[in-house]
C-alpha cells in the first residue's frame, strides 16, 4: 500500500511552479495510482494539493460550484456513502438533495452541456450518437453517478416519482452509460410501470458494452414480459440472458416461467434462432451485441495503433472482445499486454497462479483512461 504523506511529500519537491502544468502532472498520477489498494486516497491528496495550487479566485470559483457543507463534492459524497452504509437514508438524503442542489445552479442551467463520460469509449459513443451536440464539457465530478445515487437513496425513503427524477437528471450527465440506466429500470419495476420499463430496456440494450450489461437487460425484458403476461416472451429473453452470462436468480426466474407455460399447456424449448429474432422484433429490440458499438471500437482500436497508443489500443479491442469473444480480438489484447510489460498467462512465473483474464481487465472501459 502507498504511503500516501511520503508520496505528497515527494510530489511537492517535483512541482515546477507552473500551475497548469503541475495540475496536468498531478492527474497523471491519480491515473497512475488509480489500481491501488488506497486509491480513494492517494486521489484525494492529490486532489487537495492541486487545489491548494490553484489560483485564489480559481479557488473561490470551485468553492461556489462544486463544494457542498464546506467540502469538496467528491469527499461529499463519500460521506453520503458513508450513511447509506451505516443505514442512515434519512441523512444520505439530505446531504445528497443539497449536492443536487449545487449541481442543479451550475450545471444544469443555461445553454453550456455537461458531460461526465468515464473513459474516452463512452465520449466517442455519444459522439456517434448524438453528432450535432457539439458544445460541451466534461463535468468536474461524475455527477451521473451523484444523481444515481441519490435516486436510489430516494427510492429506499419510498418517494418513486423523486427518485426516477433524480436518475433521469443523471442520465442526462451521461446518456451512454447503462448502469445508470438500471437504477432507473429498478424504479419502473418497483412502481409497476411496464411501459417505461420498456422504454429503458431499448435504450439501454443499444449501449451496453459487456456481456453483463446485456444479460441485465434482457433479464429486465424478460420481467417486462412477465408483468404482461407474456410468458413465452419473457422465457425467451430469460433464455437469451444466460447465453451471455450465468445467474442462477434468473435460472430460476426462467423455470418459473417455463413452469406457468406448462399449467396453459405450453412447452418451452430451446429457441430457434428465428423464434429468438421474432421475439426481439416484437419489441422493437435488435437481437445484441449491437455491431455498431463492435464497428466503433475497432476503429477506435485500429486509429490508436496508428498513433502508437497500447493503452486506448487496450482499451477499445477489450470492448470489441467483450461484445463478440472473437479470438482475434483477444490475440490483439495479449499483444498489447505484452507490449505494456503485463503479465500473461505465458510469462508469468511457474508458481504463480494468474487468471487468464487478468491482463486484459488492466483496459476495463469503467477506468477512465482519458
Amino acid at each position: 500500500m502507498v504511503n500516501v504523506t511520503e508520496l505528497i511529500a515527494k510530489t511537492r519537491t517535483e512541482l515546477s511552479g507552473d500551475p497548469q502544468r503541475d495540475l496536468q502532472y498531478l492527474m497523471d498520477l491519480a491515473k497512475q495510482y488509480r489500481r491501488e489498494e488506497n486509491a480513494a486516497e492517494i486521489t484525494a491528496a492529490l486532489a487537495e494539493l492541486g487545489f491548494s495550487l490553484m489560483p485564489k479566485d480559481a479557488q473561490e470559483h470551485m468553492r461556489k460550484t462544486t463544494f457542498v457543507r464546506g467540502k469538496r463534492m467528491d469527499l461529499a459524497f463519500h460521506n453520503a456513502m458513508e450513511l447509506i452504509s451505516e443505514g442512515k437514508t434519512q441523512e444520505a438524503e439530505a446531504l445528497l438533495a443539497e449536492m443536487a442542489d449545487v449541481i442543479h445552479e451550475h450545471f444544469e442551467i443555461g445553454d453550456k452541456k455537461w458531460f461526465c463520460f468515464r473513459n474516452p469509449f463512452e465520449y466517442h459513443l455519444y459522439r456517434m450518437y448524438y453528432p450535432t451536440v457539439t458544445d460541451f464539457d466534461r463535468a468536474p465530478f461524475d455527477f451521473a453517478h451523484y444523481l444515481t445515487m441519490y435516486g436510489f437513496v430516494l427510492l429506499e425513503n419510498h418517494k418513486v416519482r423523486a427518485a426516477a427524477q433524480a436518475v433521469e437528471r443523471g442520465i442526462r450527465f451521461n446518456p451512454v452509460n447503462a448502469d445508470v440506466r438500471f437504477e432507473l429500470a429498478e424504479i419502473y419495476k418497483f412502481a409497476g410501470n411496464p411501459e417505461k420499463l420498456l422504454q429503458i430496456n431499448r435504450d439501454t440494450l443499444r449501449i451496453c458494452t459487456t456481456p453483463s450489461r446485456i444479460a441485465r437487460t434482457l433479464c429486465n425484458m424478460g420481467y417486462y414480459c412477465v408483468m404482461k403476461q407474456e410468458f413465452y416472451d419473457a422465457a425467451v429473453f430469460y433464455f437469451k440472458s444466460l447465453c451471455f452470462e450465468s445467474n442462477r436468480a434468473v435460472e430460476l426466474e426462467l423455470t418459473d416461467v417455463t413452469r406457468r407455460l406448462h399449467t396453459m399447456g405450453r412447452m418451452f424449448e430451446k429457441p430457434t434462432n428465428g423464434q429468438i429474432l421474432d421475439t426481439f422484433e416484437k419489441y422493437d429490440l435488435s437481437v445484441p451485441p449491437n455491431n455498431d458499438l463492435v464497428n466503433l471500437a475497432v476503429t477506435l482500436g485500429e486509429s490508436a495503433r496508428d498513433h502508437r497508443q497500447p493503452q486506448l489500443v487496450g482499451l477499445f479491442y477489450r470492448v470489441a472482445y467483450d461484445l463478440t469473444n472473437e479470438p482475434r480480438f483477444k490475440k490483439i489484447l495479449e499483444e498489447v499486454d505484452k507490449e505494456l510489460g503485463f503479465q500473461t498467462p505465458e510469462n508469468a512465473p511457474k508458481d504463480e497462479t494468474v487468471h487468464p483474464d487478468i491482463t486484459m481487465t488492466q483496459y476495463s472501459e469503467d477506468a477512465s483512461a482519458d
